[in-house]
């Protein structure tokens, strides 16, 4: 195999390309449509309390989420289903499928990734 095989380049994407997710602008969003695994990179930039841009909503996949950051600040709003809760930095979140939820930055900078698990959980 080629490296082409292997290796993959994320591309800045709009969030708003994301069915109930608006653009914002203290993220940038990373994507590359043609990897094997969904995967989607959320830099997050000096985040302060912005509108809330992410509608509940649910995929057929389990979903992951990881937040990555040095910054005792950075937070997020995750609702599952009826709860709420609030997360910090270095956290992974599980998502179970068909679950409705949603995830929106509180505060601070660092990275969003959420990956989307097939149903054989590859």
């Amino acid at each position: 195999m080629k490296i082409n095989d292997y290796i993959y380049t994320n591309e800045e994407a709009p969030l708003s390309g994301v069915l109930l997710h608006n653009d914002i602008p203290c993220i940038t969003r990373y994507f590359e449509a043609s990897f094997p695994v969904y995967t989607a990179i959320h830099k997050v930039s000096k985040a302060d309390h912005p509108e809330t841009y992410t509608q509940m909503h649910s995929h057929e996949e389990e979903e992951i989420n990881i937040l990555i950051s040095e910054d005792k600040d950075f937070q997020y709003e995750v609702r599952i289903e009826d709860e709420t809760f609030i997360v910090s930095a270095n956290s992974s979140i599980f998502i179970p499928s068909n679950a409705l939820h949603s995830t929106n930055v509180i505060n601070g900078s660092g990275y969003y990734i959420a990956i989307r698990l097939n149903k054989e959980g590859k």
